[in-house]
């Protein structure tokens, strides 16, 4: 049976209406995405927030008189609570309450599939959990709130600040190693001449479709299309496909969000930084979005200031129904090299999403530097305009690997082993 929850939304006593449409409806996804039902909407603006419930106790008393009538299991605040409001308004309601990033982090913890997977979401648990230990009992159930989800359990949060740090040094060195292993099985590739394609874009855009697709035409098989449902892909896919000659690896992961949390950027970072540090970035936007800049915007933020990816950019404007006004519409991507727009269920479009690539690649080369050790302004160079593949520290210098446009390639030539 479905879990009956209320959601409360707070904004910002001036954010638009329309804005605030786009919050509550991707709150809506997200209790769905974690098999709950959404029985009734609460709604505050606010100016300043309350210290002790965020809201005010005014807003409180009604939020609870909301619960009381729906029957309702538990309430999911859209903004994060610190661990006294969290507990405050629990005591006030009589009701389970939860945060976004808990929500979110719920959502994760349900979709990891692998020993990477896990971890990170662990580790992100972790990390939000330890600032709201409060040693009064009601915070210390936060690690496995969720909606009907799994967590690392209650029993971690019986102990204290010191082994929670320990276990999250632990974990950041179990991610450290998988990072040194996908690093080095990217050089190995970069050396046979395979060039590495990122699949990013705002949760349920068609990622992962769309990655199925391409192998399904020009490589491996996948065993399923990706669902249409939010974070439907957590852990890390990828398929090597075969494109006029030339080999690529395409990997897809966890789709964005607006105001991702902090703890999950930072956790899972090794493994968006494995799709975004690509020779090629393949940007999905749903075209059909109402929000699309909106959601195009929270993907750039990601993947320029979060991730400092310098990769070039084929964004595709996923046209997901069969509206055929809406391949009328002048779509542009400020971040975009190419763009191609249409349907991923369309042989067509593949081939234009494989021709743009194809295009952008043709003009990178692969270099392999010995850059000497009082020549820091050339590695730090390769970082701003380069995709830096691997560094490893050698007794005459540098020796570090990475793909460049050609046109960008001459100031790096004198420092070349192999091409």
């Amino acid at each position: 049976m479905l879990e009956k929850v209320v959601i409360m939304m707070v904004h910002h006593h001036d954010r638009p209406q329309q804005k605030r449409e786009h919050d509550r409806d991707e709150m809506i996804g997200l209790i769905e995405a974690s098999d709950g039902q959404v029985v009734a909407i609460c709604e505050q603006a606010i100016e300043h927030v309350n210290p002790k419930t965020m809201i005010g106790m005014g807003k409180v008393d009604e939020l609870k008189g909301t619960i009381e009538q729906h029957e309702a299991d538990l309430v999911v605040f859209s903004v994060d609570l610190t661990g006294s409001q969290l507990r405050n308004i629990e005591e006030s309601c009589g009701c389970r309450v939860i945060d976004r990033t808990q929500l979110i982090l719920a959502i994760f913890a349900s979709r990891a599939q692998s020993h990477e997977g896990i971890a990170q979401v662990k580790l992100a648990q972790l990390s939000y959990l330890l600032p709201r230990l409060t040693g009064r009992g009601i915070a210390m159930s936060r690690l496995g709130a969720g909606i009907g989800t799994r967590g690392p359990g209650e029993t971690k949060l019986e102990t204290d600040r010191r082994k929670i740090r320990e276990e999250i040094h632990q974990l950041k060195r179990v991610l450290q190693k998988q990072k040194a292993r996908r690093q080095e099985l990217r050089k190995r590739r970069a050396s046979q001449g395979v060039y590495s394609i990122g699949i990013v874009g705002y949760t349920n855009a068609g990622k992962t479709t769309l990655l199925s697709k391409l192998a399904k035409r020009y490589g491996e098989r996948m065993m399923a299309t990706g669902q249409d449902r939010l974070f439907d892909t957590l852990d890390l896919l990828s398929r090597r496909l075969n494109y006029e000659g030339r080999t690529f690896v395409v990997t897809d992961t966890v789709g964005f969000l607006r105001d991702l949390p902090h703890h999950l950027v930072d956790a899972f970072r090794a493994t968006m930084e494995e799709a975004v540090d690509a020779d090629v970035l393949l940007h999905v936007v749903d075209a059909t979005s109402s929000f699309m800049d909106d959601e195009i915007a929270t993907v750039h933020q990601v993947i320029t200031k979060e991730l400092a990816s310098v990769a070039p950019v084929v964004t595709l404007f996923n046209v997901k129904s069969k509206d055929l006004s809406a391949m009328s519409i002048v779509y542009r991507d400020p971040l975009a090299e190419q763009t191609v727009v249409g349907s991923i269920f369309e042989d067509k479009v593949l081939q234009e999403i494989m021709e743009a690539i194809d295009h952008i690649v043709a003009k990178r080369l692969h270099l392999e530097l010995l850059i000497p050790h009082d020549r820091s302004d050339i590695v730090a160079l390769a970082y701003q305009i380069a995709n830096v593949v691997s560094v490893t520290g050698q007794e005459a210098g540098m020796l570090l690997t990475m793909t460049i446009d050609a046109r960008y390639a001459r100031q790096f030539l004198p420092f070349t082993m192999l091409t």
